[in-house]
């Protein structure tokens, strides 16, 4: 008989490598089944934020992020006991942080960067799935997405890219991306096949 037990499924990748597109095709193939816990949501108050040499708050590096909390809250979920918690506005003036409710549904998607660096949310995870882009593909993303959703300038999208996203990509995701359990491509202008994906999770509901 399948475990009816919450299994914590983390879907990692650079920035804008497509996390979120995975995670939205993953939650509609499993329905009521499934939700998602984002780990953008558990970013420290912007005066908590490490900086950079120039003063700017780095999002890019584990210490912007409650980690240990998130280790916590995914504890809470994998023992069937449902999350509240508050969104992350990204300090956009106007926008206020909305109530959360994530279910302990039997697939939670832990959609984010440095769980596979961090050992205490790493060892937490039933799955990860990596989604793979090239660093010309993801800025190129990225300028589209941070200008649309961020309110952000190209000059400071690519002061950020140089500054904390590829520094961040070198020293805290790829030195451990090999551990991640399925990769899943998408560098291209395809539909990513998520076979490889589905079928690990799969296995893992029906064991």
């Amino acid at each position: 008989m399948a475990d009816r037990s919450t299994h914590i499924v983390g879907v990692v990748g650079g920035s804008a490598s497509g996390k979120g597109t995975v995670v939205r095709r993953l939650l509609d193939h499993y329905g009521v089944r499934a939700a998602v816990l984002r780990m953008d949501d558990y970013y420290r108050p912007i005066g908590e934020v490490p900086r950079d040499g120039e003063g700017e708050p780095n999002f890019d590096v584990p210490g912007a992020l409650a980690l240990e909390r998130l280790a916590r809250d995914l504890d809470q979920l994998k023992a069937g006991r449902d999350l509240h918690i508050q969104s992350y506005t990204f300090n956009q003036p106007g926008i206020e942080p909305e109530p959360l409710h994530i279910p302990a549904v039997p697939l939670v998607f832990l959609d984010g960067l440095f769980m596979l660096h961090d050992e205490g949310v790493r060892s937490r995870l039933d799955l990860s799935v990596l989604v793979h882009a090239t660093p010309e593909r993801r800025l190129a993303r990225r300028m589209v997405r941070d200008q649309a959703e961020r309110s952000l300038t190209p000059d400071i999208i690519q002061y950020q890219w140089d500054r904390h996203v590829r520094p961040g990509d070198l020293t805290y995701l790829e030195p451990v991306q090999h551990l991640a359990d399925v990769v899943v491509d998408n560098d291209r202008d395809v539909p990513i096949d998520l076979t490889p994906a589905l079928t690990a999770i799969d296995t893992l509901l029906n064991d």
